[in-house]
């Protein structure tokens, strides 16, 4: 399936981070004890903060439930010298806090961020006030939000304070006040763990033996968590734990006959309800969703014709439609597949959609994106077809709907302008992908295609595309410039698949590599193609070395899957096995990094300094080479970058 790029995701890893605080220095509400259904008004004053003079100020309000924490743009208008806003307090609201940013740019409020918790009619904080607040600056969604900074024992008083206040929200906020205290070592809090898991075992009650089984999978003491977990459900037969063990099992079965045979023995347990209709259509997804891809599209069409919602379909139906469109293969079926997820998209933008810690343009803005990346789809499968008019009608939509440059739409784009004989197009669609470094080795063909039809003939078109690849290297390496740091490198020994240690100190005097990875991780995954390319690049060259280190893996027992994935993917890397850190997950050497999210690359010189950080996945292997190369080139002779023009010279 082709990689779908969101505007709003969460990162492969989010590591805890966080912190408490609020002050009426800049942001001030009308009611700073702000109550469930009231309007609340306030002023936001830039002046000496990271968003002072900057321009388009924008400010979001996260709204704490435990269960849908909704979000919500306010409409700032100018007010002197502030900006003004308002909002209404949602229904079930426990707390709140607000992200205040211009692009990149956030106002962190000195990393204590600005948190507000929701009052009663009592004038106290609401049942789950404490610990909603406590989960913002404790689980690290506050930190990548808005930039929170970590306060662990902050997080842990205000669950204490919650239980002082309200006992009974132990049983919704115990698991993550335990887990917090868990990651401490010292023997108090270990102790304290333990004597909460056997608390939790002997109360003979449901709820609280389903979080001693979560706080052992929690700690990777998975035996100990299946094996109470089966004690209670045969203690509770009809209890949640069962239900959720045999929804568990409706999840992994693969083949589409058994999982439908499952979810009706499911059904016939546990009759839909209305406040199930979300779960119930789930499993309808996965049934249809198998069908589909087992090809079987009257079984398919049976199951989506009982869901209550289809939204889910769109994605299914267009990993289907673009397997088929690869290979050639039923392509008038695929077609029909194709514009249905578009038909449920569209349907979807009209009546709206919820999304946790998403505002209504957030998830609008997510629509489209899927929406862009569907039609390319269907607009490759009309190419296929030679509907070339109505390929072209889709993939123009889709080409002027983009905020960013995609080497595989653009591919597309130049490959349907071509069959149309839109030559001229073509070039100046290629160049500016080749030039913005989103390009791909088709997309080099149509541009050789379209110059040839331009031109009259193909001479000169080596010196034409070395021309374009220069003027792209220089743009990247000017915007490369103002990301270049200079700190010294953390030191570290790990050891790889056969034993081996190696160290950082061991590789002083060559450009290092540091990739942090995991096999869970999809964005990591698929950058490793341009990684081996990178790797293949310098082989021969015994002053660059890379270095794959393997991180955040589930459990303890995951080195033969890490080595039967790259045995599998036949990648030549030096992979490294990360330790394990003081809270007993993998991690150690990624926490000495300060890695919040992978796949992060790390560039070091040969002085042992980080000259380069970079996080996340630049949308095709070319691209994931060019950006290592040019981090490497510029590391490896850093006395050359202060020749490298502005980006804005290199354009």
């Amino acid at each position: 399936m082709k990689t779908l790029n969101l505007l709003i995701t969460l990162p492969c890893a989010l590591m805890l981070q966080s912190a408490i605080g609020q002050t009426a220095d800049h942001l001030k509400l009308s009611d700073e004890t702000p109550s469930v259904g009231q309007k609340i008004s306030f002023t936001y004053n830039p002046a000496g903060t990271p968003l002072d003079g900057k321009q388009d100020i924008k400010a979001t309000i996260y709204f704490l439930d435990n269960k849908r924490n909704s979000a919500v743009d306010a409409d700032l208008k100018k007010d002197g010298a502030n900006l003004a806003g308002e909002f209404v307090v949602p229904a079930d609201t426990k707390s709140l806090f607000f992200k205040i940013n211009s692009g990149e740019a956030i106002d962190d409020n000195v990393e204590k961020g600005y948190v507000y918790l929701v009052y009663g009619t009592n004038d106290k904080p609401v049942a789950g006030a404490y610990a909603m607040k406590a989960y913002t600056i404790g689980s690290g969604m506050g930190a990548y939000f808005s930039k929170l900074k970590t306060d662990a024992p902050a997080a842990i008083d205000l669950y204490k304070k919650e239980f002082e206040l309200y006992p009974q929200s132990e049983l919704d906020y115990g698991l993550n006040y335990v887990g917090l205290i868990a990651a401490s070592k010292d023997a108090a809090s270990q102790q304290l763990v333990k004597d909460k898991i056997a608390a939790w075992t002997k109360s003979g009650k449901e709820k609280e033996m389903m979080m001693a089984s979560n706080m052992y999978a929690r700690l990777r003491k998975q035996s100990s968590a299946d094996s109470l977990n089966a004690i209670i459900v045969a203690k509770f037969p009809n209890g949640e734990a069962a239900q959720n063990a045999a929804g568990m099992a409706i999840n992994k079965e693969k083949d589409a006959a058994k999982k439908e045979e499952l979810y009706r023995a499911y059904l016939a347990k546990y009759p839909e309800k209305n406040e199930k209709a979300t779960i119930q259509d789930n499993f309808r997804v996965q049934i249809a969703s198998a069908y589909l891809n087992a090809g079987n599209i009257a079984k398919y069409n049976e199951w989506a014709a009982q869901l209550k919602n289809k939204s889910q379909l769109a994605i299914a139906l267009n990993s289907v439609a673009w397997n088929w469109a690869e290979k050639g293969e039923r392509l008038d079926e695929a077609a029909v597949l194709s514009k249905q997820s578009l038909d449920i998209l569209d349907e979807q933008l009209k009546s709206g959609a919820d999304g946790m810690f998403m505002t209504a343009r957030q998830i609008n803005e997510n629509n489209r994106a899927t929406y862009r990346n569907n039609a390319d789809t269907y607009a490759f499968i009309m190419y296929k077809l030679g509907k070339f008019p109505e390929a072209l009608k889709y993939q123009s939509e889709v080409y002027n709907g983009m905020t960013y440059q995609d080497a595989e739409i653009n591919e597309h784009y130049a490959m349907i302008l071509n069959a149309s004989g839109q030559y001229a197009k073509t070039k100046e669609v290629a160049e500016k992908s080749i030039v913005a470094g989103k390009s791909s080795e088709g997309l080099k063909a149509q541009l050789a295609t379209a110059y040839a039809k331009v031109k009259g003939s193909d001479a000169g078109f080596a010196e034409y595309i070395a021309g374009l690849d220069k003027q792209k290297t220089a743009l990247a390496r000017a915007n490369l410039v103002k990301d270049m740091i200079n700190t010294p490198a953390p030191a570290f020994a790990l050891k790889d698949f056969d034993g081996k240690e190696v160290s950082l100190a061991s590789l002083k005097g060559k450009v290092v590599v540091v990739d942090f990875w995991a096999t869970w991780c999809g964005p990591c995954i698929a950058s490793f193609p341009g990684m081996q390319l990178a790797v293949n690049k310098y082989k021969d060259n015994p002053n660059v070395k890379f270095l794959f280190v393997d991180t955040f893996e589930s459990g303890d027992n995951y080195v033969p899957g890490v080595k039967k994935f790259i045995a599998d993917k036949k990648y030549n890397f030096q992979v490294l096995l990360d330790d394990k850190a003081a809270d007993g997950r993998q991690g150690k050497v990624a926490g000495l990094f300060k890695v919040e999210f992978i796949p992060t690359k790390f560039i070091i010189d040969k002085n042992g300094n980080t000259r380069f950080k970079y996080t996340g996945y630049s949308g095709s292997a070319e691209a994931v080479l060019d950006e290592v190369v040019n981090m490497v080139e510029m590391a490896a002779d850093p006395e050359a970058v202060a020749n490298v023009p502005k980006a804005s010279e290199s354009k």
